[in-house]
């Protein structure tokens, strides 16, 4: 080798380093000609990546993740519990990522692709899962300071049992094999008193059973047997209820299992939940909707990150629901049901309509989307602060130039539903109870408001 070409090697090398880039890239950048950089590609051979094809293909530089390599495969677990691969993840120099699927066409991404990213582990199961895994490879234990090699480590070796249908890395497909090939005794329905206390213990000392779903609310995973079917619940639980803060906590997970049946019967899809007490505490147990049967997982996806990922503005779900239909990613029945479910849950007085609480699914790998089932929904302007119980002034108001303001009449008599239902219910606090009379008053003063039609006989 001459020493021009070494030097020219060199320069092309150190550019790759920084972006993947087109042949016509690298000529404008470099000065170079078209046959000098194809030369000089074809003669570096293995350590230049070459990425798509014809007139849309890129060349760069792999980034090895910490000793795990730069190729993670991508699969898929369907409702039959069989798995299916999607494609290959390559990490690659100027912390990029490129998505070789097995259908469709290839993608370069300057973070995780949205996909993935959404696997990212939040909330307390999250914080127990980093905290599980993170000395063992050498990842930071505290959640905050994962950055994006942190997950993809985490996902592609401890990632078997994560939300959603999608496993990422052969370790953690053969992790799930290895599941499924073990004998996994589920919880009879009738012994959930006395063994849900032992998974809340399990919780509260930092190792929830079960996958990391998101969340603030302490909770676990559990498979529970039931007349011979199989269901994957998520359970949140409250503190002991001779705390104020755990009477607080329990009653806010009896209003929650109240507003699922509520907008269930509405017409909405939203989980199916149940309400258990046992030593001391209430648990809501809700039904999983992206697992089915004991082997089978369904897709999902946080609004967080289809939002962020086409739109980034994160501002509201009524303002999200209109941008999804708009661009022909929603259908309008969905979107008036997530605008709907917005307009409720304001009404109820669920200040924490953030974009990870409500999930989509995505239909046929196409960037369409279906709503998923509501969870979450509940009074969480109440929620306790730390070892305090603060009153809280509840007002709802109505916002006359929304997008959902048709929505509002029929939102309302099922919002006076709610609060009458969680008033009369004895499983809540009396103090509590008298909170929920004066808001249905409150939401009762909203009938006939500015540019309000009578709301549906309730």
């Amino acid at each position: 080798m001459n020493l021009r070409q070494e030097q020219n090697e060199k320069r092309l090398l150190s550019y790759l380093e920084n972006r993947a880039i087109s042949s016509l890239g690298l000529q404008d950048a470099l000065g170079f000609s078209q046959p000098t950089v194809s030369r000089l590609i074809k003669s570096l051979g293995s350590r230049v990546l070459k990425l798509g094809r014809a007139r849309a293909t890129l060349y760069a530089l792999a980034r090895d993740i910490r000793g795990y390599g730069y190729e993670f495969p991508v699969y898929r677990v369907t409702e039959t519990g069989d798995v299916v691969p999607l494609g290959n993840l390559l990490t690659l120099q100027g912390n990029e990522y490129w998505w070789a699927p097995v259908k469709g066409k290839g993608e370069l991404f300057d973070h995780l692709p949205w996909f993935i990213q959404d696997m990212r582990p939040d909330g307390f199961m999250g914080r127990a899962f980093a905290h599980r895994v993170g000395e063992h490879f050498r990842i930071p234990v505290r959640l905050q300071y994962w950055n994006d090699d942190h997950v993809l480590v985490a996902l592609s070796s401890r990632g078997e049992d994560l939300m959603g249908n999608i496993i990422v890395g052969n370790e953690s497909l053969g992790r799930y094999m290895e599941r499924a090939r073990q004998s996994y005794e589920a919880i009879n329905i009738n012994d959930r008193s006395g063994k849900y206390p032992r998974l809340v213990e399990a919780a509260v000392g930092g190792d929830p059973p079960g996958s990391s779903a998101a969340g603030e609310q302490p909770k676990f995973a559990a498979l529970v047997e039931e007349s011979g079917e199989l269901r994957h619940v998520l359970v949140k639980f409250s503190p002991v209820i001779t705390t104020s803060v755990g009477r607080r906590w329990a009653d806010l997970l009896v209003c929650e299992h109240i507003a699922l049946d509520l907008i269930q019967e509405r017409g909405i899809s939203a989980a199916k939940s149940r309400l258990l007490e046992a030593e001391g505490r209430y648990l809501l147990e809700v039904i999983r909707f992206d697992r089915t049967g004991r082997f089978g997982r369904l897709p999902m996806l946080s609004l967080f990150t289809i939002d962020s990922e086409f739109f980034g503005f994160l501002d509201d779900w009524i303002s999200a629901a209109s941008r999804l239909e708009n661009n022909g990613m929603l259908s309008e029945g969905d979107a008036d049901n997530l605008r709907w479910l917005s307009v409720f849950g304001s009404l109820i007085a669920n200040n924490d309509q953030h974009f990870g609480n409500m999930s989509l699914i995505m239909e046929d790998g196409r960037r369409r989307f279906s709503l998923a089932p509501a969870y979450d929904m509940l009074p969480m302007l109440y929620r306790p602060q730390e070892d305090d119980v603060p009153r809280r002034t509840f007002d709802p108001g109505i916002d006359t130039a929304s997008q959902a303001l048709a929505l509002w009449p029929d939102a309302l008599g099922w919002a006076i539903r709610f609060w009458d239902a969680v008033a009369g219910d004895h499983r809540i606090s009396e103090n509590f109870r008298e909170v929920c009379r004066e808001n249905s008053e409150i939401v009762r003063g909203l009938i006939g408001g500015p540019q309000l039609l009578s709301p549906k006989t309730v």
